[in-house]
């Protein structure tokens, strides 16, 4: 029998290598590479594949020469490069030089070699509106200029885009990857035709059209591209652009959209109501694209309920719908119960009640497989979803992770005598309901209850008729939503009290954040003495 050759870390294949090194953080890789000088070697360029300077603390590590000469020497390894505020980038850009000029002695500006020049991706953010100088904008040029093979690349400094397209053009061959986050004012229409051909995703975040001269549209950015040049868009698959095209909407996207093919596969905005737009949705349509998202933003703001209801039945596969309660009439709700297969989330936002009901919640729930997000409180200040409702079926979903909902259980007095029965049966509804809640085990915000308002002097007063949230009521039905990490129970006359904050420390590892303890209608003093003792974020 042959004696088989011992694994070690340099005899192993590397995509096993690296499909093991995935599971590993920077503080294992960074033990790892102290290892041995085998495993240093192997290991070093893994450890600095991805630097992000996210934080103070993490700025700081960098301030020393020991970290500069580090950063200098394996820089070249850096793929993926993440820098957040603005007084982190002077370390990690180019240094600024002078030269002398070949022909008349001039002093010109270069920028020497940074450490990266290997970058796929390169993210410099959390910078919108705000500008940097000059010679900060040419060192973020030459830091891109530097790094040729950049596929990713997010900017969001008040830089002119128009130069960052520039420089793309020429630099970027196989850029893939736009995020253009920074506000600008020009001419879009001109920015758009001139994106690279071979881009497939566009971020424009914030883009103010300013036609100069009026109505008359520039030829060219300052790129050196030929005002004769007609560019195509045929790899583009997906383009995000918010702002205000300041009614030019359809002289700014028609010609754009007329030279991309159907690779592309989505255009999205939050402001531009694009899809109210009948050319441009018609030209959408003609590519494929049919609206996702239903947004306030995105329609009229006297829209009826007949209208939004022919909008949301139109036969688009939406996936947010995020609406004002006065927009949602009797249709609109039967449309959105019937067309909410695909919903992922559903925002219904400020007070009152027109047509969505409890029923219409529940259905919803029992269809939508998809939906991550329910926001409805403020509908139900009228009709609420009942805790009939909520048993009448099964949810299709099991992917909740924000759930805003004011459900009605019917409660008894607790103090009028003979009433034990009517007591438990109370609670084992309350059961029920809280098992189902139980059941969506990626539940990360959890927001139950509601005001309602008084018959008599229409102040607004705590729900209650809702659920006790005590053990005996089925508080202990929530015990596998291990991702939840806040829940608001504050609009409810809730009867949680030591026992069940004990609870939830106990079995619910992230909660964060709990509303309602002390501004329920009875908060004792052993609830208030418990909080100041264990948890004071939790109120």
């Amino acid at each position: 029998m042959s004696s088989s050759t011992p694994l070690t870390l340099p005899s192993l294949p590397t995509e096993i290598l690296e499909s093991i090194l995935l599971h590993l953080s920077q503080s294992d890789l960074t033990r790892c590479v102290r290892v041995s000088r085998v495993w240093h070697q192997i290991l070093v360029t893994y450890l600095w594949r991805t630097l992000a300077i996210r934080t103070k603390a993490q700025h700081k590590k960098f301030n020393t020469n020991e970290a500069h000469r580090a950063l200098h020497k394996h820089g070249s390894c850096v793929r993926d490069l993440y820098i957040f505020y603005r007084r982190h980038y002077d370390r990690f850009l180019p240094a600024k030089q002078f030269a002398v000029s070949d022909f008349d002695d001039t002093p010109i500006v270069v920028f020497a070699t940074g450490p990266f020049t290997n970058l796929d991706s390169l993210e410099l953010s959390h910078l919108n509106f705000l500008n940097v100088d000059v010679e900060g904008s040419q060192k973020i040029l030459a830091l891109v200029q530097q790094n040729p093979r950049l596929r990713r690349l997010r900017i969001d400094i008040g830089m002119d885009p128009r130069t960052v397209l520039g420089i793309v053009a020429k630099c970027l061959p196989v850029l893939q990857d736009l995020n253009l986050g920074l506000q600008w004012r020009g001419d879009v229409k001109d920015l758009l035709e001139n994106l690279p051909e071979g881009i497939r995703t566009v971020r424009l975040g914030n883009v103010f059209h300013e036609a100069p001269g009026g109505s008359q549209y520039k030829t060219s950015v300052e790129s050196g591209v030929s005002a004769t040049t007609v560019r195509h868009h045929h790899a583009l698959e997906f383009l995000y652009i918010d702002g205000d095209l300041a009614g030019h909407e359809e002289t700014i996207l028609l010609p754009f959209l007329a030279s991309c093919s159907r690779n592309l596969k989505s255009v999205r905005s939050t402001r531009l109501r694009l899809f109210a737009n009948a050319k441009i949705a018609s030209t959408l349509s003609d590519l494929g694209i049919v609206s996702e998202i239903l947004s306030q933003h995105s329609l009229p703001q006297s829209i009826s309920d007949v209208d939004l209801a022919k909008v949301i039945s139109s036969g688009s596969r939406w996936t947010n719908i995020e609406l004002l309660t006065n927009q949602v009439g009797p249709l609109t709700a039967a449309a959105i119960v019937n067309s909410c297969e695909r919903l992922e989330t559903l925002d219904i936002m400020r007070h009152g009640a027109r047509g969505l009901s409890g029923s219409h919640l529940q259905a919803i729930l029992s269809k939508a497989t998809p939906l991550r997000s329910l926001q409805a409180h403020w509908i139900l200040y009228a009709n609420k979803i009942t805790a009939s409702d909520i048993l009448s079926s099964q949810w299709a979903t099991a992917s909740l992770e924000h759930m805003d909902l004011k459900i009605d259980v019917p409660r008894v007095n607790e103090a009028l005598p003979d009433n034990n029965a009517a007591i438990q049966d109370s609670r084992n509804v309350q059961r029920q309901v809280l098992r189902r809640l139980g059941q969506q085990t990626n539940l990360k915000k959890l927001v139950i209850g509601g005001m309602v308002t008084t018959t008599a002097t229409g102040h607004y007063i705590h729900q209650r008729n809702c659920l006790e949230m005590t053990l005996e009521s089925g508080l202990d039905e929530l015990v596998y939503l291990k991702e939840l990490e806040e829940l608001d129970i504050h609009h409810m006359d809730h009867r949680a009290g030591v026992p069940e904050l004990e609870w939830m420390v106990a079995n619910l590892p992230r909660l964060q954040i709990l509303k309602g303890m002390l501004n329920c209608l009875r908060p004792s003093n052993a609830v208030r003495d418990w909080l100041i003792t264990h948890q004071g974020k939790w109120t």
